[in-house]
């Protein structure tokens, strides 16, 4: 027992410096603000000038900032500008892990049928891009949706090629540049090319460990693979699916990279203002509560798939009408 509880001893290090502490200094900051005392100048018996404070104190020295227990931040996180920003932070965030999802699945199936052959090459292939850096893989897709860029490149060689499909394009109001950056689909094709593998990977995990003998078990009792596919692989895959969903919103709802690069600055987000606080603007007490109202978000939307996940876990149960 004293050896797994010195074991422990590490991990727990780990969590009170790298969570708990980093935590409370968030609240703290959020909490508080930076404000300099009410002052003014009066004019002492020598001709010294004295700093007169709202309670009657006069003191020789110019007052400074003080760290003080506020709401204030909390009241300016509630303005419209900052509101308008987490719902379009959530909007894309929801509409990404959409994406994830509709994309993911049917790859993490396919992966996962026993007729499919060498799924481990496929699945180093889909993880491969994980390894490079996040910014070259940002930058990689800018460089083929610039106006200048490749995919521009080849449209305008088909334009040239085809009358046909330039008078199309042109009655469509099409330019002759397209602009694929800059704009909130850009910011969508970014999270969606760097989140995939995380929808893929617990999805694909969790099918690959389901027991393939229900499938045939169904099948035996006269279910169709529409059947089979609805109530048991797509209820075995639910923990799968809610984990890979969380693996997606959360650096979805809370990036700035993407939506810096790729947006352009035209499309700001939530993670944008925050980056901002604690970067240019040096404000880290409106950023901490920022934060935490981000963080509250999250929790909310991981407790509610938590609370699915424990509703639909009783009803695993292969039936077949």
């Amino acid at each position: 027992m004293k050896k797994n509880k010195a074991l422990a001893v590490p991990f727990v290090l780990w969590a009170i410096l790298f969570i708990a502490v980093p935590l409370v200094m968030v609240v703290w900051y959020g909490v508080t603000v930076e404000e300099t005392p009410a002052y003014v100048e009066v004019e002492g018996i020598d001709g010294q000038t004295m700093f007169q404070l709202e309670d009657g104190t006069l003191t020789a020295e110019r007052p400074e900032k003080q760290t003080v227990v506020s709401l204030a931040n909390f009241k300016r996180m509630l303005e419209p500008t900052y509101l308008k920003l987490l719902l379009r932070s959530l909007k894309i965030a929801l509409f990404t892990t959409i994406l994830c999802l509709l994309l993911g699945y049917p790859v993490a199936l396919i992966l996962s049928g026993r007729d499919f052959k060498r799924p481990g090459l496929w699945l180093m292939l889909i993880i491969l891009p994980m390894w490079m850096n996040f910014l070259l893989r940002t930058y990689s897709w800018m460089s083929i949706l610039e106006n200048s860029g490749i995919l521009n490149s080849w449209i305008a060689s088909l334009r040239d090629a085809i009358p046909a499909f330039d008078r199309w394009l042109t009655s469509m109001g099409v330019g002759k540049k397209i602009i694929f950056l800059y704009n909130e689909n850009a910011v969508v094709l970014g999270m969606v090319y760097n989140y995939l593998s995380f929808m893929i990977m617990p999805i694909y995990t969790v099918i690959e460990k389901t027991d393939h003998s229900l499938l045939e078990a169904a099948a035996d009792l006269g279910a169709s693979p529409v059947q089979s596919f609805l109530r048991v692989t797509l209820p075995y895959s639910l923990p799968g699916v809610l984990e890979g969903i969380t693996m997606v919103f959360v650096p979805a709802v809370t990036t700035f990279v993407i939506s810096q690069l790729m947006g352009g600055g035209k499309v700001p987000l939530i993670g944008d203002i925050i980056q901002n606080q604690f970067g240019k603007s040096s404000d880290w007490h409106f950023g901490s509560t920022l934060s935490l109202l981000v963080m509250v978000v999250v929790l909310a939307f991981m407790g509610g798939l938590q609370r699915i996940d424990k509703e639909e876990e009783p009803q695993k149960e292969v039936r077949i009408l």
